[in-house]
C-alpha cells in the first residue's frame, strides 16, 4: 500500500468514468470504491481533452447519447482538471505512439501518457492493465 498523502493528483482514463456511469460494468464497485477513497483522502481527479472525447463517444455508444451528454454536463461542473492536447503534446504523442511495441495500445492512451509526464502525474486511476507496459503507475494496484 502506498502513502496516499504524497499524491495530490491522479490521471482519470476513459474506462473509469464509464464503468461509474455503466452500474452494469464488472468494475463499477471498485470504480465506486475507490473514487470515494480519492475524495475522502482530497486527492484531485485530472484527465485530458482527448480523454473526455473518448468518454464521450463510448458512453454514447454503450449507454446512449443522452446519457454522455449527461455525463459532459456533469464533467464541466465538476472539480476535475482538464488538461489540453495541445500541438506539442500530440505530437511528441505520436513519436511515443511509434516507439510503442503492442498493436493494442491506443493513441489515445499514449496520449494520456504523455500528458501525465507533461503535468507530473504519477498515478492512473484506469483498469486498463496495458498502462504498466508504458512505465505508469495502476492506482487500482495500490487501493485494494
Amino acid at each position: 500500500m502506498i502513502n496516499m498523502h504524497i499524491i495530490f493528483e491522479v490521471f482519470v482514463d476513459t474506462n473509469v468514468f464509464v464503468t461509474i456511469r455503466d452500474n452494469t460494468d464488472s468494475t463499477h464497485k471498485k470504480a465506486l470504491k475507490i473514487s470515494e477513497y480519492l475524495s475522502k483522502n482530497k486527492i484531485r481527479w485530472a484527465t485530458s481533452s482527448d480523454v473526455i472525447g473518448e468518454t464521450l463517444t463510448v458512453i454514447s455508444k454503450k449507454l446512449g447519447k443522452g446519457i454522455a451528454l449527461d455525463w459532459y454536463k456533469d464533467f464541466k461542473n465538476s472539480s476535475i482538471r482538464e488538461i489540453f492536447i495541445d500541438d506539442k503534446i500530440h505530437n511528441e504523442t505520436r513519436k511515443f505512439f511509434a516507439k510503442v511495441k503492442s498493436k493494442n495500445i491506443s493513441f489515445i492512451d499514449c496520449s494520456s501518457v504523455i500528458a501525465m509526464k507533461r503535468n507530473k502525474i504519477k498515478y492512473i486511476f484506469s483498469f486498463d492493465q496495458d498502462f504498466r507496459s508504458m512505465g505508469v503507475k495502476l492506482l487500482g494496484d495500490a487501493v485494494k
